[in-house]
C-alpha cells in the first residue's frame, strides 16, 4: 500500500494547528514542525513500521533554511510513489495581525530586534511563496471558524464532496470607513437614495417599502445584475486557483439602505454559483 502524506503549510496564525487537529481526528499520524529533508526518512520508518498508515505533517518557516528544500524532497517521495496532498493556510495580513493581538502569540520570525508584525508576515510570505505555489489546494482562512476549517480540511482529504466556493457579502457605509480585507469594494452611493424620502429615512433595505422603492428605478437593477456577472467571472477563476473565499463589499452612504438592498439581491443572484454568506455591518448605526 502506498504511503498517503498531507503537508499542511501556510502563514503563521491562519489555522495550521486546527488543520492538523482535523487530520488527526480522522486517522492521520500528525506531527508538527518535521524539516523536509526528515520528510523521506519519516515517511520510510512510518510505512514499514505502521503498514501505510496515512501521515499528516506541518512544514512552515520554523523549518529555518531547510525550507528552501522543500520542493526536491516533494519531487523525490513522488518518485517514490508516495500520495501527497499539499494544503495551504492563508489569511489577510490585517486578520492574522488580528489574531496575534488577541493570543499575545510571537511571531516564529520575530527577533529582540525585530518584532513588528508587518514586516515579518511581509518576510514570512516570501519564505513561504514556493511551497504556496506547489499547493494543491489554499485555503483562505480569513473569514471562516475553526469548525468550518475543520469541515474544509477533512472533505480535501476524504473527497467527499465537491469544495464549493464561498462568497462573503457585506454592506457598509462609507463614513464609517472601508471594510479591511476585501476583495472587491463595489460603490453604490450614484444610485437613488430612500435616505432622502422621508417616509423611508429610518427604515433600512430589509424594509418592504425601501425595497419598493428601490425596485422602481432601472439603474438598480442594472448595477445590481453587472456587479453579479463580475463577481461570476471572479468565482470561476479563483476556483481555478484554489481560493476557498470570495469577500465583496457593497458600500453607500450610511449602509443602511442602497448597499444592503444590492446585498440581499446578490445573494439570490449568486446561490447557484457559490455558498454565499452576507452581513450588514453598519444597519444598526
Amino acid at each position: 500500500m502506498a504511503a498517503e502524506l498531507v503537508v499542511i503549510s501556510g502563514m503563521s496564525g491562519a489555522g495550521k494547528t486546527t488543520a492538523l487537529g482535523a487530520l488527526e481526528d480522522v486517522g492521520y499520524f500528525c506531527m508538527d514542525n518535521i524539516p523536509p529533508a526528515l520528510l523521506v526518512d519519516m515517511l520510510s520508518l512510518m510505512n514499514s513500521t505502521f503498514n501505510g498508515k496515512k501521515i499528516a505533517t506541518i512544514v512552515d518557516v520554523r523549518a529555518g533554511q531547510t525550507l528552501g528544500q522543500i520542493k526536491s524532497v516533494i519531487e523525490d517521495l513522488k518518485l517514490k510513489g508516495v500520495l501527497i496532498k499539499i494544503i495551504f493556510l492563508d489569511a489577510k495580513d490585517d486578520v492574522l495581525i488580528n489574531r496575534y493581538n488577541l493570543t499575545r502569540r510571537r511571531h516564529p520570525l520575530s527577533t529582540e530586534k525585530d518584532q513588528e508584525i508587518e514586516k515579518l508576515l511581509v518576510e514570512e510570505r516570501r519564505l513561504l511563496q514556493e511551497i504556496r505555489e506547489m499547493s494543491d489546494y489554499v485555503i483562505d482562512t480569513s473569514l471562516i471558524n475553526t469548525h468550518q476549517l475543520r469541515s474544509e480540511i477533512i472533505t480535501i482529504v476524504e473527497g467527499k464532496s465537491e469544495r464549493v466556493l464561498k462568497i462573503f457579502l457585506e454592506s457598509f457605509g462609507f463614513k464609517y470607513g472601508l471594510p479591511l480585507g476585501a476583495d472587491f469594494v463595489f460603490d453604490a452611493r450614484f444610485l437613488p437614495n430612500p435616505y432622502y424620502v422621508e417616509s423611508l429615512a429610518d427604515k433600512n433595505g430589509n424594509d418592504p417599502e425601501v425595497i419598493e422603492y428601490l425596485q422602481r428605478f432601472d439603474i438598480v437593477e442594472e448595477y445590481t445584475n453587472k456587479v453579479s456577472e463580475i463577481i461570476k467571472m471572479a468565482i470561476e477563476s479563483y476556483s481555478k486557483e484554489g481560493k476557498s473565499v470570495i469577500y465583496v463589499a457593497i458600500g453607500c452612504s450610511g449602509g443602511k439602505h442602497r448597499s444592503v438592498y444590492v446585498v440581499n439581491e446578490l445573494s439570490e443572484l449568486l446561490r447557484k454559483d457559490a455558498s454565499v454568506r452576507i452581513s450588514h455591518r453598519d444597519i444598526q448605526r
